[in-house]
């Protein structure tokens, strides 16, 4: 799992979009307006993962869909997140759900709160433009993420820092 940065993320497909493009890491860096440190960290296994904002840059440059770059069954709800390019804050005020504020949104995203409300399915699934069995399913990854990462004693560092 990489380090920082959006979680699921997979480096071998930016690798492979790069390498279809024929690019070197100095374009796609300079193409994308990051550096090329950045991104060859982006693109080694075990390194450092895109902010949501530097993915769907990437994803656009490549004219690749940025859901493409994530494993859902890692990232969960913190992938759809990531696609729309939105820290949590933004997410929230994004969604406008009056029952869902940027703290529950935190816990439900790190599979803190175990039970995703109809109501918080429906208003999630409506704005990721997914049914809700989907926004469901990704919540159990969460969740399970989670489970795993308490078993490993890794909660409570940077394994929750998904912003």
């Amino acid at each position: 799992m990489p380090r920082s940065g959006v979680v699921g993320w997979k480096p071998s497909v930016l690798r492979q979009a790069r390498q279809d493009k024929d690019w070197n890491l100095s374009e796609l860096a300079r193409h994308a307006d990051l550096s090329r440190t950045a991104v060859s960290r982006y693109e080694k296994d075990g390194g450092s993962a895109p902010t949501p904002e530097a993915l769907q840059r990437l994803a656009a440059i490549l004219g690749v869909p940025a859901r493409t770059f994530l494993d859902f069954q890692v990232a969960g709800l913190a992938g759809y997140r990531a696609v729309a390019g939105l820290t949590q804050d933004q997410l929230v005020d994004a969604v406008a759900d009056p029952d869902l504020n940027v703290q529950t949104y935190r816990a439900l995203e790190s599979g803190r709160t175990r039970k995703l409300r109809t109501a918080q399915a429906r208003s999630l699934a409506a704005f990721f433009g997914v049914d809700e069995e989907e926004v469901r399913t990704a919540h159990a990854h969460s969740v399970r993420r989670r489970q795993e990462q308490e078993g490993a004693g890794l909660t409570g560092g940077s394994a929750e820092r998904t912003r």
